[in-house]
């Protein structure tokens, strides 16, 4: 075989591979698969509207990335949650997002600024607008932005996977447990201590804010895995 078609069919393969990836990863999002459920490849398949061999392999990538886990014999499930992995995300992410300020601070420019006043009214928007994914989304994009200002690439690619675990994992759990009313202006403070390039300040705010979300989820998480344990059984439990 003519070695341009091998690489055509390796391409398409890894398309329909992203393709049903991405199709996941969406579901995930919007909870039309939940924690603990038992994925039916066949089912997938066929929602996704490809074979079943790009959606084994993109559960695989979804296993290298703790968000699903294969049981030998029995197939692929998606990850019960977990009280003490949410705990464990924010902590590292107080840790990672702390940590890359004074570069920010040192290489900051009206660009950089411009950029995450952007991603600030983005966020603004959503809540205006009321809608819970949307919201969580630009929460996201305004750190991620904020973090990119350090142009630290490692800390980066770290940060953007415990955002992936939230996003896939938690997002539902991140919307009823949240402080929606007050992150809107924890953003505001953050974008105002870095627009006076105030380092300290900076620290203060971004470390307070990730301090309240976390403590105000894991306190909502554990009330519900209170009221879990006398409704469901151990595999459900976090």
């Amino acid at each position: 075989m003519p070695k341009k078609k091998q690489v055509s069919r390796k391409n398409s393969s890894q398309d329909l591979t992203q393709k049903a990836y991405q199709a996941i990863r969406q579901m995930l999002f919007y909870n039309e698969i939940m924690p603990g459920q038992k994925i039916k490849y066949k089912d997938l398949a066929g929602r996704i509207g490809v074979s079943m061999t790009p959606v084994i392999q993109a559960l695989k990538w979804l296993e290298f990335r703790n968000i699903v886990r294969h049981e030998p014999n029995r197939g692929y499930y998606i990850n019960e949650v977990s009280l003490k992995e949410i705990r464990e995300v924010y902590d590292t992410r107080l840790l990672i997002e702390v940590s890359l300020i004074p570069e920010i601070m040192s290489r900051l420019d009206d660009s950089g600024l411009g950029k995450l006043k952007d991603a600030l009214e983005n966020y603004k928007a959503a809540v205006a607008e009321d809608k819970y994914h949307k919201r969580i989304m630009t929460d996201m994009e305004f750190h991620m932005c904020l973090a990119s200002l350090s142009d630290c690439q490692i800390q980066l690619k770290m940060l953007n996977e415990l955002f992936d675990v939230l996003l896939l994992r938690y997002s539902r759990n991140l919307f009823f447990f949240s402080v929606m009313d007050s992150s809107l202006d924890e953003h505001l403070d953050i974008f105002a201590a870095l627009e006076k390039r105030d380092e300290k300040g900076v620290i203060e705010a971004v470390s307070h804010h990730i301090k309240h979300v976390r403590e105000n989820i894991v306190r909502g998480m554990s009330r519900l895995v209170a009221d879990d344990k006398e409704t469901l059984p151990d595999r459900y439990l976090f």
